[in-house]
Parts: C-alpha cells; structure tokens; sequence
C-alpha cells in the first residue's frame, strides 16, 4: 500500500515538474531535487511579482494624488514643471517671480516633524523619491529646498 502510493505521487510528482528530454527515466532523488529546484524558482517568481505589485500600487497611488491636485487647480492658473521635475503652479508669467534657493544643512527632521510638513504617509514618502534631492553622508545630511516668491 504504501509503495503504491508512493509510485502515484512521484508519478504525479512527474507531471507538474518540468523535466527534460535528456532520458526517459527519472529516479525518486532525482525527481525530488528537480522538484526542489523548481519551487526554488517559482517562489523567486512570486517574490518578484509581489514586489512589481507593491511598485505598481505606490505609483499609482502616487498618480491618483496627482491627478486629484490637478483637477483641484482653478483654470486660470498655469502648471509648469521645474528643473528636477516637482510641479510649480503659478498664475504668473516668470518675469514676475523671483526664485530664492536656499540650502539647509544639518537640519534633522524627526517623524514628527515630517507629519507636520506632509499629509502623505511615510509608506508613500518613497512612491516619487527621484523628485527630491537629498544626499547623506555619515550622519551628516543636507536638503535643497527652492522656494519661488511672487513680486
């Protein structure tokens, strides 16, 4: 009994691995080290498209935002897109704006301090990390920040 069974299971064993064309026979340690490789690779498979899924749903999560801030706008106001990409709206030509930089050093921003700043949840602080510059280097950190003043 428990050989029959053991038979139906590598034979069903057989079908769902893919096993190739180099011979026709197949033995018990061969089949489950196969067996064992395959698993291996479609776990690596799900692991990779759990993580395309979590890409996809930060970006769109992302778009939703801003395709809500978008439709928000009054129409007599222009959308212009800035040098490292962020959205600057404006109802007023640039000969009528002034830019300011200014670069903060050193500052440390707590979590709280960070809620204060942005409505977003700190998962979705990352959904469009290529818009901010930010560079550190052990311990020490800077920020760019440009501000825009109308005259």
């Amino acid at each position: 009994m428990r050989r029959a069974h053991l038979r139906l299971c590598l034979e069903r064993l057989k079908e769902l691995i893919p096993l190739g064309s180099e011979c026709t026979r197949h033995t018990t340690l061969g089949l489950l080290n196969k067996a064992k490789a395959h698993i291996k690779k479609l776990e690596e498979l799900d692991r990779k498209s759990l993580y395309q899924i979590e890409h996809l749903e930060r970006e769109h999560r992302f778009l939703k935002r801003r395709l809500e801030q978008l439709q928000g706008l009054p129409e007599n106001e222009r959308i212009r897109m800035d040098s490292i990409g962020s959205t600057v709206f404006s109802d007023r030509s640039d000969s009528e704006r002034e830019e300011i930089e200014v670069d903060v050093e050193s500052t440390e921003f707590s979590h709280g301090d960070m809620d204060d700043i942005s409505t977003s949840s700190i998962s979705d602080l990352d959904d469009h990390s290529s818009l901010q510059s930010v560079g550190s280097d052990e311990g020490y950190s800077s920020c760019s920040i440009k501000l825009s003043s109308s005259i």
